[in-house]
């Protein structure tokens, strides 16, 4: 048993760490392909499912950088950051902090800065999906004056398990309404922006947010109160799951 947990430590790290040292002293060699060769096939099949599953939890990322690009973006994070989960969902956590770590300098508006923020909606929308949401708990069509007489009566208010808080250094309006639309990918605007991804009735969609929303939906871990400006936007933000009241 001992022999076959050596033998397994050092398959995974061949395969995780594409590379295939003393692959003679643990595989053998066949009339067509050398020990090294047999190894290989196993690695790079490896890096090319983390590849599928980075493409398909970022599309509107992959769809905008290119195959090529978006390879290369990819391949990093994978020899940078092996998968350490049981679930390949974890894996793509940090896809938008590796792209920040690695991208030209410059300012944070600058457009290699670009791949890291949309990459940080996109695992939003992810983490949003598969969250704690509100349907079973609040009514999407809560009436205008049930809210009202909440904020009348300072009732508490909190920022569920499915949303997402963003502030992000580009308007990304165009590039997901494209998306949406299923037309080619569109640029975002260089300009600072505040969203929120929330998800429901099972849906899950990026709200702009002003900066009085944002600060107050920051705050509501802290106990922040309700603001009476906020009166004509909480039956929306109630209605969208962005907020519930405790």
């Amino acid at each position: 048993m001992t022999g076959l947990a050596e033998l397994q430590d050092w398959m995974q790290a061949a395969i995780v760490g594409a590379q295939a040292r003393d692959a003679r002293a643990h595989v053998r060699e066949g009339n067509r392909l050398t020990a090294e060769a047999r190894v290989g096939i196993y690695a790079a099949s490896y890096r090319l499912r983390l590849l599928e599953c980075l493409q398909a939890e970022y599309p509107l990322l992959a769809g905008l950088a290119g195959p090529t690009a978006f390879e290369l973006f990819a391949l990093g994070n994978i020899a940078a950051h092996p998968s350490h989960s049981y679930t390949l969902f974890d894996f793509g956590a940090g896809f938008a902090d590796y792209l920040d770590a690695n991208r030209p300098s410059g300012p944070t508006s600058a457009p290699g800065a670009i791949p890291a923020a949309l990459a940080r909606i996109e695992r939003a929308k992810a983490e949003v999906a598969r969250a704690q949401g509100v349907e079973d708990t609040v009514a999407p069509n809560a009436p205008y004056v049930t809210t009202l007489l909440g904020l009348a009566a300072s009732a508490g208010w909190r920022l569920p398990d499915s949303v997402r808080l963003l502030a992000l250094p580009f308007d990304f309006g165009p590039t997901l309404a494209a998306a949406e639309a299923r037309d080619p990918p569109a640029l975002p605007v260089p300009r600072p922006s505040l969203l929120a991804v929330a998800r429901a009735e099972y849906r899950v969609a990026c709200h702009p947010l002003e900066p009085l929303h944002y600060d107050w939906l920051s705050g509501l871990a802290d106990g922040a109160p309700a603001d009476p400006r906020l009166a004509a936007w909480l039956p929306f933000a109630r209605a969208q799951g962005i907020v519930v009241q405790a």
